[in-house]
C-alpha cells in the first residue's frame, strides 16, 4: 500500500506539471518559432514536441519542449524557448536527437517487473525514500532503445542509483549512482559498474504524509553565520580551532550566534525543524533521530548531533526565503510531488563517510573529518545544486561542471556577502572553508587561474571553478542582489544539455530581459569575455516599456518626461543616444497619444508605445458645471442632463486609464449605451468642460 501511495504521488506531480505546462499563452508563439528554424534544429515537425514545463518569473517566461517517438519521450532531449516580459523571444537552448529511425515503442516487459529487476540490481533493502520508474527511448548507450529508467534511493545505500533496463528483454543496460556530490573529483569515490547490486533485500517505503494545515511558530537556534574560521578570521589549526572527532571547544563554541527561525513546526507542544521551505527526515544512515523537543530554541554545542541539523535547517530556510521573499524569484523544490514542494534533509547521511550530496530533492550531508553540515558553503553550496534542478525542471547539466560551479557560485555569493575576509586575504575566495583547506581535504577556490575552454580539464568539481570564478569576479563589481538574479534566472533558461559558453549567455539576456542598466551588461560582457567564453555582440535595442498611464495636472495637461530610463538603450559600448517625440517638456492633454523613442548607436532601432493620459480625478469643481448622471449604477444606459452641453464631447475610461467609449453630446439631455462595457467603476470626462465624474457599471 505504502508503494502504492508513492505511485500516486509521483502521478499527481506528472499532472501538476502537465497544468503548469498548459497555463501559458505563448505556445503557439514558440511552436511558430520552432517550425520557422526547423532546419537548424534538425527535426521534422514541432508536433515531435511535448510542452512539458513554463516557468514565468522576473526576466520573462521560459518554454520546455521535449522530444518524443509515438508519445514516449526521448531521454535527456529539450528544447527551450524563453521570452522576454514584453514578449519578445530573446533566447533559445537545444538538445534534441537526430535520425532516430523506427523504433518500437511497445515495452515487452512490465512496469512492475523492471521495478524488481532494479531493486535486484542494486540490492534496495530497508526504507526507500524515493523511487521513480519512467519508460524513454534511450541514446545513450549508441543505438536507441526503449527501455525503462529506475532511480531509486534507499536508506541502506548512499547516493541515488539509476538502472537502465531494455524495455524488450529486462537486460540490464546500466547501472549508476546520478547523485551530485560536493567532493573532488578524487575525493568523491562514487563512480560504479552495475557489477555492484547485491541481493534484493526487504524494502519498504517512506509514509506519504497527508497534507494538512501546519502551526508554525517563530525560534531559535545556535548556528555558524557561515563557518567558525571565517567568522574568526584565523586558518585551521590555530588553537582550538581543529576538528578533533568533533569535540567541543571554547573557542569553536564562541563563534556560534544565536538567530531567528522564521517557522519551526509545533505540534501539540512538540518542535520540530520544519518550516514551508525545509523539513528535516532520517534518509540514509546513520538514523540519528530528528531532534524534536518542547522548546522552539534549537541551542546546541558542535559536539551535538542537533547542532549540525539546526545549522542545516537554518541555512537552507533561509536562503530559500531569500530567493523567493528577498529577490521575488518563484523558487521551490517541485522533482518530488510527495514532499508537498518542501525540501528534505538529512544533517548525518552517507553512512558517515565525508561527502554530501544532492538527488530528487532532498540533500544528505556526511560526518567524516569535519562534519559537512557544520559549513555554511558545503549546505549552500549542495541547495545550489537543488535551485539548478528546480529552476530547470529537472533539466540540471553538468556539462564542463557547470552544476558543481554554480553551487560553489552560490556558496561563495553568500560567504563574502557576510565580509569576514579582506580581498588580500587568501581565504576571501575559499570554498568550504572550514570543511575543506585542511587536513581533510584540499577544499577549492573562486580565484581559478584556468580560462574556458583551453583550461578545462574533464573534471566537473575542477572545470566547475572557471565558473564560479568569472561570477565572483561579475559580483565584484554589480553586487551581490544585481548577480544572484542574473545567475539564477539565467540558470533557468538552460536544458541538461548547456555548457558553461552558453550559460554565460544566458545570464547575460537574463539581465538584460531585467532591464540591468547598459553598464552592468558591458560588466558582464567583459569579465565573461576576459574568462574566455565567446559573447555575441550586443544589439542595439530599447527595452520597451508598454503603455504608460499617467495623471493630467488641474487644467487637464501633462508635461511630457523623458522615458529613457525606461527604456534603457543598450548597445556595445552603451554609446546609445535615445530620442523621444512627443519632445521632452511637450505639453498635452487628456486622451491616448504615441510615443515613438529612436536609439541611434551606428544604426537606429524604434519603440512606440501609448501615453494614456487621465484626468484629474481628486480636483475639479463640479458646482461650477451643473449637470447629472444617472442611474448610477447603470446597467444598459447612462443619462446626461445639463445645462451649456450641446456640443460637448465625453470620453469614458477604465480603472486602468484606458479610453472605451466616445460620444458626442447633441443636447442638453442624452444617454449613452453602455450595456458592452464589462462590470466596474468608470470615469466620465467632459471634454471641452475638463470635468469629470465616476460611475458604476453594473
Amino acid at each position: 500500500m505504502k508503494k502504492q501511495l508513492l505511485t500516486v504521488a509521483a502521478f499527481l506531480f506528472g499532472f501538476t506539471a502537465m497544468l503548469t505546462a498548459q497555463n501559458t499563452t505563448k505556445e503557439a508563439q514558440a511552436r511558430a518559432w520552432i517550425k520557422s528554424n526547423a532546419r537548424e534544429l534538425k527535426i521534422n515537425s514541432d508536433a515531435d514536441l511535448n510542452l512539458r514545463f513554463s516557468r514565468k518569473s522576473l526576466s520573462g517566461e521560459t518554454l520546455r519542449f521535449q522530444q518524443m517517438v509515438n508519445g514516449v519521450p526521448v531521454f535527456d532531449s529539450e528544447l527551450v524557448v524563453h521570452f522576454s516580459p514584453n514578449g519578445e523571444i530573446t533566447h533559445t537552448d537545444f538538445n534534441v536527437v537526430k535520425d532516430l529511425g523506427t523504433i518500437n515503442t511497445v515495452p515487452q516487459i512490465s512496469k512492475e517487473k523492471a521495478v524488481a529487476i532494479s531493486d535486484k540490481e542494486i540490492g534496495v533493502s530497508g526504507m526507500v525514500t524515493f523511487q521513480e520508474n519512467k519508460l524513454f527511448v534511450y541514446t545513450k548507450l549508441g543505438t536507441p532503445k526503449l527501455v525503462y529508467r529506475t532511480v531509486t534511493s534507499f536508506e541502506e545505500k548512499s547516493g541515488s542509483w539509476e538502472v537502465i533496463i531494455d524495455a524488450a528483454n529486462g537486460q540490464v543496460l546500466s547501472v549508476k549512482d546520478v547523485a551530485i556530490y560536493c567532493g573532488s573529483d578524487s575525493h568523491d569515490g562514487h563512480a560504479h559498474s552495475k557489477e555492484e547490486g547485491g541481493t534484493k533485500n526487504q524494502k519498504y517505503f517512506m509514509p506519504v504524509e497527508k497534507a494538512e494545515a501546519l502551526a508554525f511558530e517563530t525560534g531559535s537556534a545556535m548556528v555558524f553565520l557561515s563557518d567558525p574560521l571565517s567568522a574568526a578570521h584565523v586558518a585551521y589549526g590555530t588553537t582550538g580551532y581543529v576538528d578533533g572527532n568533533d569535540a567541543d571547544t571554547a573557542q569553536l563554541n564562541a563563534q556560534r550566534v544565536n538567530v531567528t527561525l522564521p517557522q519551526v513546526e509545533n505540534t501539540a507542544g512538540t518542535y520540530k525543524l520544519k518550516s514551508s521551505y525545509v523539513e528535516i527526515k532520517n534518509l540514509e544512515n546513520p538514523n540519528k533521530g530528528l531532534f524534536t523537543q518542547a522548546s522552539p530554541d534549537f541551542a546546541f554545542t558542535r559536539n551535538q548531533d542537533g547542532f549540525e541539523a539546526a545549522n542545516v535547517f537554518y541555512h537552507t530556510d533561509n536562503s530559500l526565503r531569500y530567493i523567493n521573499e528577498t529577490l521575488g524569484i518563484p523558487c521551490v523544490q517541485n522533482v518530488d510531488n510527495s514532499h508537498a514542494n518542501v525540501l528534505w534533509f538529512d544533517p548525518s547521511g552517507e553512512n558517515g563517510a565525508d561527502n554530501s550530496h544532492y538527488s530528487n530533492g532532498t540533500l544528505v550531508f556526511g560526518e567524516g573529518c569535519v562534519d559537512d553540515g557544520e559549513d555554511g558553503d558545503v549546505i549552500w553550496h549542495e541547495l545550489g545544486h537543488g535551485l539548478h534542478d528546480w529552476l530547470t525542471g529537472g533539466s540540471l547539466s553538468q556539462v564542463n561542471g557547470l552544476s558543481e560551479g554554480s553551487g560553489d557560485y552560490w556558496a561563495q555569493s553568500h560567504s563574502r556577502a557576510l565580509n569576514q575576509w579582506q580581498s588580500t586575504d587568501a581565504a576571501y575566495h575559499y570554498m568550504f572553508s572550514w570543511d575543506g583547506h585542511n587536513t581533510c581535504w584540499g577544499g577549492r577556490t573562486t580565484n581559478y587561474a584556468a580560462v574556458y575552454p583551453g583550461g578545462l580539464v574533464n573534471q566537473v568539481h575542477s572545470d566547475g571553478q572557471i565558473w564560479a570564478t568569472v561570477l565572483m569576479k561579475i559580483w565584484d563589481v554589480i553586487g551581490r542582489t544585481k548577480t544572484d538574479k542574473a545567475f539564477l534566472e539565467g540558470l533557468s533558461m538552460t536544458n541538461s544539455a548547456t555548457n558553461q559558453q552558453n550559460a554565460a549567455i544566458a545570464v547575460r539576456q537574463a539581465a538584460i530581459d531585467m532591464n540591468y542598466p547598459c553598464e552592468d551588461i558591458k560588466t558582464m560582457t567583459q569579465k565573461f569575455a576576459a574568462a574566455g567564453y565567446t559573447m555575441p555582440a550586443v544589439a542595439l535595442r530599447i527595452n520597451c516599456p508598454g503603455d504608460q498611464t499617467v495623471t493630467a495636472d488641474g487644467s487637464g495637461n501633462y508635461t511630457v518626461p523623458s522615458f529613457a530610463s525606461i527604456t534603457n538603450a543598450i548597445s556595445q559600448n552603451c554609446d546609445a543616444v535615445v530620442t523621444q517625440s512627443p519632445a521632452v517638456g511637450a505639453i498635452v492633454g487628456v486622451g491616448t497619444h504615441t510615443v515613438t523613442m529612436t536609439a541611434t548607436s551606428g544604426t537606429s532601432v524604434n519603440c512606440t508605445f501609448n501615453l494614456i493620459v487621465n484626468t484629474n480625478l481628486g480636483t475639479e469643481d463640479f458646482v461650477k458645471n451643473s449637470f447629472l448622471v444617472y442611474p448610477n449604477p447603470a446597467s444598459s444606459t447612462l443619462t446626461i442632463k445639463g445645462d451649456g452641453f450641446e456640443n460637448e464631447e465625453v470620453e469614458i475610461y477604465n480603472m486602468l486609464g484606458q479610453k472605451v467609449m466616445q460620444r458626442a453630446l447633441i443636447t442638453n439631455e442624452s444617454s449613452i449605451d453602455v450595456s458592452k462595457l464589462a462590470s466596474g467603476v468608470y470615469t466620465l470626462y467632459f471634454v471641452n468642460a475638463k470635468v469629470s465624474n465616476k460611475f458604476v457599471k453594473q
